[in-house]
């Protein structure tokens, strides 16, 4: 009888075990609002990285075409490139709507969530 009692104890940790495990899996598989704009914004630097990569070799086949492909050609656009981005990720402006200093590039007021209102060039490669 005592072995009995021992084993359908076991049995109920075990369903109880299982049950729990069962609950923190459904409550962890519930997005959250932070997993959903982190899916969201993954999505968003995947197309963004695939439209570059295609202007990245849409230009290249540009150039190759015009007798420009020498790596030295390349390596000093390079350079020219990573300064102008440099100056142009630094570039701020005011927000319209709640006067915060925000970087042009961000695209939205960080404090209202206002568009930014630039009247300068914006490189396509900065959005």
């Amino acid at each position: 009888m005592e072995k009995e009692n021992a084993a359908d104890q076991d049995t109920i940790q075990g369903q109880d075990t299982t049950q729990a495990t069962t609950q923190e899996m459904t409550l962890e598989s519930k997005p959250t609002l932070e997993s959903e704009i982190n899916a969201a914004r993954i999505n968003a630097l995947e197309l963004k990285l695939e439209t570059l990569s295609i202007i990245t070799e849409s230009l290249w086949n540009v150039l190759k075409q015009n007798g420009l492909d020498k790596s030295i050609d390349l390596k000093s656009e390079m350079a020219v490139v990573i300064n102008a981005r440099t100056d142009r990720n630094a570039a701020t402006v005011t927000c319209t709507a709640c006067g915060s200093e925000e970087l042009i590039i961000s695209g939205i007021c960080s404090k209202c969530a206002e568009p930014l209102q630039y009247k300068g060039e914006i490189s396509p490669f900065d959005y």
